[in-house]
């Protein structure tokens, strides 16, 4: 027997167990694949692929539509000038195996979905087409049909299921995990997020920081950035290297929000598609910002604005008065 043929029968599983590792894979997005939950994952896939998964083209279609259609967030890449170990020490900072919620996995940046015909059936006689969308249902529905035969699920998922393993990025956040594609298993993840599967196996790289974001182009654009990343470095959510310069050094950013870091627009765009993806909305914080403020670019940036400016009317008090000064334009609540 393989390990990957290991991997997948490992099913020894109480329900209590079972229960316990499906808790934690919707609050957390992922489980390790250890003793405490790797039986446990195994034998809730497989429960699931046994039982619910359905094989219905007519259901499956709409969802592969959703899947494909479905906006991608910002992710940001690791900082290139520094890697502060205290970073990467909640996760190995190597490529981990870990049971991932599928629905929580974006895919690769670049890379749009193919269809080839039924690629799924490599020993017959395909017709080609251009139909992504569809090709994603079948290739859902025949993940289903095999109702987690080992032998069907290898053939599928590549030689001796190594392909079942897909390679993601990880970041954490206050909502769990989400996870992208790394090299490929764009199909095959979204395969079974079509289905609603409960996890799939993966080999992780965790990215917790310090991070990047992009930089200003011109000077509009460099008021705009300033302002907004001036208000999460003030209120907690971020912590910028360089706040004088904040719009256009983009390197060693810190923050528990990686996907809030770049820009207003895509703060919004970002933490919507999260709340989508796992069925709820935050409604605590983020940092010392209130949530609904996320809901609009302009008031954030408005917001930024106005703490230039406090910030700005501080200094000039502390320039002229000292610290006696200070306190008495906050005491004043100027």
């Amino acid at each position: 027997m393989t390990e990957n043929e290991a991997f997948f029968q490992n099913e020894n599983a109480d329900v209590e167990a079972v229960s316990r590792a499906h808790a934690v894979l919707q609050q957390h997005g992922w489980a390790p694949a250890d003793d405490r939950f790797s039986g446990a994952c195994a034998a809730l896939l497989m429960g699931f692929l046994r039982g619910d998964a359905s094989t219905d083209i007519a259901t499956l279609l709409p969802r592969a539509q959703e899947f494909a259609d479905r906006p991608r967030p910002f992710l940001p890449s690791r900082s290139q000038t520094l890697d502060d170990p205290s970073r990467v020490s909640v996760h190995d900072p190597g490529r981990t195996v870990t049971w991932v919620d599928p629905k929580r996995i974006f895919p690769s940046p670049g890379r749009e979905f193919k269809d080839k015909g039924d690629w799924t059936r490599p020993d017959e006689p395909t017709e080609f087409r251009n139909e992504p969308v569809l090709g994603l249902a079948e290739f859902a529905r025949r993940i289903a049909a095999e109702r987690g035969d080992l032998s069907g699920l290898t053939k599928l998922l590549g030689p001796e299921g190594e392909a079942a393993r897909v390679d993601l990025d990880a970041w954490e956040s206050p909502l769990g995990a989400f996870f992208r594609v790394n090299v490929n298993g764009n199909h095959r993840a979204t395969a079974f997020a079509i289905l609603g599967a409960p996890c799939i196996p993966a080999k992780v790289r965790w990215h917790l920081g310090p991070f990047r974001a992009s930089s200003s182009t011109n000077l509009a654009d460099d008021e705009l950035l300033y302002s907004y990343r001036n208000l999460l470095h003030s209120y907690g959510v971020a912590s910028y290297p360089d706040p004088e310069d904040i719009g256009t050094h983009s390197d060693r950013i810190f923050s528990d929000w990686p996907f809030l870091i770049d820009s207003a627009d895509t703060a919004v765009e970002s933490l919507a598609i999260m709340e989508q993806t796992i069925g709820r909305r935050y409604y605590g914080p983020i940092g010392r910002v209130p949530r609904e403020l996320f809901d609009n670019a302009e008031a954030l940036i408005a917001a930024g604005k106005r703490t230039r400016k406090a910030l700005n009317r501080n200094q000039r008090s502390f320039e002229t008065g000292g610290l006696s000064g200070l306190v008495r334009t906050a005491m004043s609540g100027r």
